[in-house]
């Protein structure tokens, strides 16, 4: 049986795995575009909203709502490929566990 202080002790390793993956996560740059490639979005590995790029052509046709679509489409992709990154890197480092665990602060 695994004593009370090794508990603790891979409990706080874990901790440290996560923060690291966390900061790996903030780095990590990952896009995406909208149908047609005409609005890419990037967004960090968290999801945070990096940068977007609009092909010129839509800005000077002037077709707002088309615009908001395609930037909308962009950053959702965006974001659904980092949210999907960040849930299968934390799976390695976690296993089975449930996260958050309680008590170590995640």
């Amino acid at each position: 049986m695994v004593g009370f202080g090794k508990i603790m002790e891979m409990g706080q390793k874990l901790q440290e795995r996560i923060k690291a993956l966390q900061e790996e996560l903030e780095k990590m740059e990952i896009s995406a575009s909208s149908k047609g490639g005409m609005v890419t979005a990037t967004v960090n590995g968290q999801g945070s909203i990096r940068s977007v790029e609009i092909e010129k052509h839509l800005t000077e046709k002037g077709d707002q709502d088309l615009l908001e679509n395609l930037v909308l489409e962009a950053i959702s992709k965006a974001q659904d490929k980092a949210n999907k990154i960040s849930k299968k890197k934390m799976k390695k480092i976690t296993g089975r566990l449930p996260i958050p665990l309680p008590g170590l602060g995640l």
